[in-house]
């Protein structure tokens, strides 16, 4: 037998529609975060005018590193946005415009991923895919502040410490793509990794020391 739905439970009316507006952002957003990065693999397109396996293997080079760096900042914003709504008990009506607008970004990736270290790009589609990057991290950055700042949106158990802390690391990933916003295409490829690393190592290392173990969560 097939388990119940979520929302098939009963309960009274205002819980309900508390709990299923907090259900469908969700189920939405994973929705535009999968597309997304599918759609970005599907941008890549094998050369047909190369027969030299070790010259294939070059023309793809930037290609796929483009897509990976692009998945790897969309799998860090879902990280982030899933994290968020981990803790939340309920959505209001400027957390959901705010949610929209980042995954309205978000589905601008597989657009803007020919920007990212592709053959036959410069530094205007470069710079167009960085934009789109700091307004996902914007975004991104937007929800973690906005939850800090109304804490009856968040369970009761999560900490004021924790709050504000991961809305304020939340802000590194606009402030790294504004950096290599304003970098030739190619200095990029070695300030993003660096940068990449950073954040990381805030994000699994300092975090969590400085939160405790909920930040491990």
């Amino acid at each position: 037998m097939s388990e119940p739905e979520s929302l098939a439970t009963e309960e009274a009316l205002t819980v309900h529609i508390r709990r299923h507006g907090l259900d469908r952002l969700i189920m939405v957003s994973d929705g535009v975060f999968a597309i997304a990065v599918t759609l970005a693999a599907i941008e890549i397109h094998m050369p047909h005018d190369v027969t030299d396996f070790g010259a294939l293997v070059h023309a793809m080079t930037r290609p796929v590193l483009g897509y990976l760096v692009s998945f790897a900042v969309a799998a860090i914003f879902w990280i982030s946005h899933r994290d968020l709504f981990a803790r939340l008990r309920r959505v209001d009506a400027v957390l959901t415009v705010l949610t929209l607008i980042l995954l309205a970004l978000v589905a601008l990736i597989p657009a803007t991923v020919g920007g990212v270290y592709l053959q036959h790009s410069d530094d205007s589609t470069f710079k167009l895919w960085a934009t789109t990057m700091v307004g996902c991290g914007t975004a991104n950055s937007a929800m973690w502040l906005y939850a800090a700042v109304h804490p009856s949106l968040m369970l009761p158990d999560v900490p004021r410490e924790f709050r504000w802390t991961r809305a304020i690391l939340s802000t590194a990933m606009p402030l790294i793509f504004l950096t290599v916003l304003f970098l030739p295409q190619d200095s990029s490829l070695y300030v993003l990794p660096p940068l990449a690393v950073a954040a990381l190592v805030m994000r699994r290392v300092v975090l969590p020391r400085l939160l405790g173990r909920d930040a491990k969560r």
